[in-house]
């Protein structure tokens, strides 16, 4: 029987050919998948045998990735602001930069004085801003909403993972037809989004492991890829409270069709963050105290 490092040869050499982005670590993580231990056992125990069953399994593993499927749909997680999340098909993979619209939250969060803050994270997914969020706040009652049936129950899943069930409702609806629903107006002190951004006309600009594999309702936002963006500032004003704010994720040059939607609109721009790569990624606009009278978005 083969030894943990040369199963991790024979896989990292198929990634390799397959052209896959770091093989070893890849082949590594796989490896650690099936056996269920962490990938310092693996360092540690590197002459250990692998079981024939383990091994099988694991070649099977190693030809998914190499046939494009995520790493994180074949393992079913992935780690978003310190968090370990479920993930499958249903939902978009967590990404490092949605985490700078969680920094913002928490940030804002902190200049309301309430015993319970009322946050909605719109389009949620796999729940990662409202649970991160519901882990970070104490003090927040988090609202949660998806047009999925599926990603709501993924959502649900991450939220008893972290022990946050009792801080986050879950409701299925297209963007705030649960708010009107149930009588929400004025009411949300910070709204959250990460919501679909990519051009419908520009398919290239995302890597083609994501075009074939994650769901298309999660990413593309119509022509410009800013239909939602459009929607969110829109529909979304009533429901926040008088000088509440929003806090969502926009695309790669977006930026200027961005702020000026914002211009025309009745919410305030307020600041825009850029990701570890300088893209602008992270705007948060704010409702003012008193509203002047109606602006067209």
């Amino acid at each position: 029987m083969p030894t943990i490092n040369q199963v991790i040869d024979k896989g990292s050499a198929r990634l390799r050919e397959a052209a896959i982005e770091h093989d070893r670590r890849t082949a590594g993580v796989l490896l650690a998948h099936v056996l269920g231990v962490d990938r310092t056992h693996l360092l540690i125990n590197s002459e250990t045998q692998v079981a024939r069953s383990h091994y099988n399994s694991y070649l099977r593993l190693v030809e998914r990735r190499a046939h494009g499927e995520p790493l994180q749909y074949i393992t079913g997680h992935q780690e978003f602001y310190g968090l370990d999340f479920i993930v499958n098909p249903s939902v978009l993979i967590p990404r490092p930069e949605t985490e700078l619209v969680v920094d913002r939250v928490i940030d804002l969060a902190q200049q309301f004085n309430e015993e319970s803050l009322l946050v909605a994270d719109i389009g949620t997914g796999s729940g990662c801003i409202a649970v991160a969020v519901a882990v970070h706040v104490k003090s927040a009652t988090v609202i949660a909403t998806d047009l999925s049936e599926a990603a709501i129950e993924v959502a649900r899943a991450n939220a008893e993972r972290h022990g946050a069930t009792d801080r986050i409702r879950f409701f299925n609806g297209d963007l705030f037809k649960p708010f009107a629903e149930r009588g929400l107006r004025e009411a949300i002190s910070i709204f959250a989004s990460n919501p679909p951004y990519v051009d419908r006309e520009e398919p290239d600009l995302i890597q083609r492991e994501v075009h074939d594999w994650e769901p298309h309702a999660a990413l593309f936002g119509g022509e410009g890829g800013s239909s939602f963006h459009r929607r969110l500032l829109h529909e979304g004003f009533e429901y926040a409270k008088a000088g509440g704010y929003f806090v969502f994720e926009i695309g790669y040059r977006q930026i200027n069709s961005i702020t000026r939607m914002i211009a025309e609109s009745p919410w305030t721009l307020i600041d825009v963050k850029s990701d570890l790569q300088g893209i602008p990624r992270t705007v948060t606009v704010r409702k003012p105290l008193e509203q002047a009278g109606p602006v067209r978005v």
